[in-house]
């Protein structure tokens, strides 16, 4: 079902494509640059359209090209940018069954206040904001979109089968080798107690590096599907930008930002490989 719904897509972003070559064969320059930027924008909205319900691997892939402009035109970058955390949110019905799972109860029991309402979606789950009883803490409880692992292997499955023919190659058989290493790493990132240790280790290793912030996990509340850490206020890098910082506001950040990547690698061994603007506030 998946293969044939991207199959789908490409013809449809394939005939829009024909249609502008044709059409410009009788139109002057300036309409087939029109035409052109018109063209980039509809298809970089039905991609994100398709992404957005197909979500996992999909998604993933709509995040590279969102991440590296140079790859695809900038309408590509710029509309499929909103799957870094502003993806539409699935519906909690769906992800309230994921937490009783889990946690042993609906969430509206777990917390003193637990909004139904998402904050942020991305391609493998979602954020709500909730507080702590007892302490009234705020906290983002991030759940995993039901299926999404099955999601995940079938969209393994289908690059096999796309990269297939390429086994009679002479890179046939590193191309394999590096679709088993995203496998396995996209198989870790669906386990939310990796990512839950991963936080612990950072957090201990930038608690010396002054106004850098690494939210804390709660364990009680978080599991192999659903992550509970501190909510943190701030916005992101792009938001940010237009504020207009002056340029020792902007070195300062870019500042905290190079040091914490440095710090993680050599201190703790740890290489931050996801440095979309989506991932800082």
């Amino acid at each position: 079902s998946r293969f044939w719904t991207l199959g789908t897509l490409q013809g449809k972003i394939a005939a829009a494509y024909t249609f502008w070559w044709v059409r410009g064969l009788w139109s002057s320059a300036d309409d087939r640059d029109r035409r052109l930027n018109e063209t980039h924008l509809k298809a970089a909205v039905q991609l994100l359209g398709t992404m957005s319900v197909l979500r996992g691997a999909v998604m993933k892939l709509g995040q590279l090209m969102a991440h590296w402009p140079g790859v695809a035109p900038t309408e590509f970058a710029d509309v499929l940018g909103r799957l870094h955390f502003e993806a539409p949110p699935m519906h909690f019905a769906l992800l309230r069954e994921t937490v009783r799972a889990e946690l042993g109860a609906d969430p509206e029991e777990l917390f003193a206040e637990f909004d139904p309402q998402a904050v942020a979606a991305a391609s493998l789950g979602q954020v709500h904001r909730a507080r702590l009883k007892g302490s009234g803490r705020p906290v983002a409880v991030k759940i995993q979109y039901p299926g999404v692992a099955r999601a995940l292997a079938a969209d393994i499955a289908n690059l096999r089968l796309l990269a297939g023919p390429m086994r009679l190659g002479r890179d046939g058989e590193n191309i394999m080798e590096q679709l088993r290493d995203i496998e396995a790493m996209l198989g870790l990132e669906i386990d939310y107690r990796a990512e839950a240790d991963n936080l612990r280790l950072a957090r201990a290793t930038l608690a010396c590096l002054e106004g850098v912030v690494v939210p804390e996990v709660h364990e009680r509340f978080s599991t192999s599907r659903v992550l509970t850490m501190d909510w943190v206020e701030g916005v992101h890098v792009a938001e940010y930008m237009k504020s207009g910082p002056g340029q020792v506001e902007r070195d300062r950040a870019g500042s905290l930002l190079a040091r914490s990547f440095m710090r993680l690698c050599y201190r703790a061994h740890l290489l931050y490989a996801d440095l979309h603007p989506g991932n800082f506030l």
